[in-house]
């Protein structure tokens, strides 16, 4: 095989033995189909879809971390959403330590807003567990909806407590 290398005269070059050598064009093409793969990986583009096993992923962890009482795990899993940690606190303390076994279904009506239904037992009062939770897919975050009362209502705005 002949190259034309620096000046005008070509030399021969060594052949290429098993690959070893890779053309500068296919080399800068792998470099950079490994950048475009890191940035996607990384939650760059911009344009990723909802996923749902990455959403099963985010459940199990919301459901692990209620199950250990970690108020500071749970604050970092929702701090997407502006309220994040004072939701956190306030999904301890009505849900945390219960050691929960749930399984879960899910509904959508709307895209990347999912109805989540968790139901099990509470092993830890043997008592069953049923919740709703508003999941939704904003700018490659999963963000669940606060409990009610964690977000400030505007003065004047309707009541959404049903009666007791």
């Amino acid at each position: 095989m002949w190259r034309k290398t620096r000046g005008p005269s070509t030399t021969p070059s060594a052949p290429d033995r098993g690959g070893r050598r890779l053309s500068s064009r296919i080399a800068a093409g792998v470099a950079a189909s490994l950048c475009a793969a890191l940035i996607a990986a990384c939650g760059g583009g911009g344009d990723e879809k909802a996923d749902l096993a990455d959403q099963d992923r985010f459940l199990r962890s919301y459901v692990a971390l209620l199950n250990r009482s970690d108020e500071a795990g749970l604050a970092d899993l929702l701090d997407d959403h502006p309220y994040g940690k004072a939701d956190a606190s306030a999904r301890i303390k009505k849900y945390g330590g219960q050691d929960w076994d749930v399984a879960w279904t899910r509904t959508s009506e709307f895209p990347d807003v999912w109805t989540v239904r968790l139901t099990g037992t509470a092993k830890a009062a043997q008592r069953p567990v049923e919740v709703s939770e508003t999941v939704s897919w904003e700018d490659e975050h999963w963000l669940l909806t606060p409990l009610e009362g964690v977000v400030p209502k505007p003065s004047g705005a309707a009541d959404t407590t049903p009666p007791p």
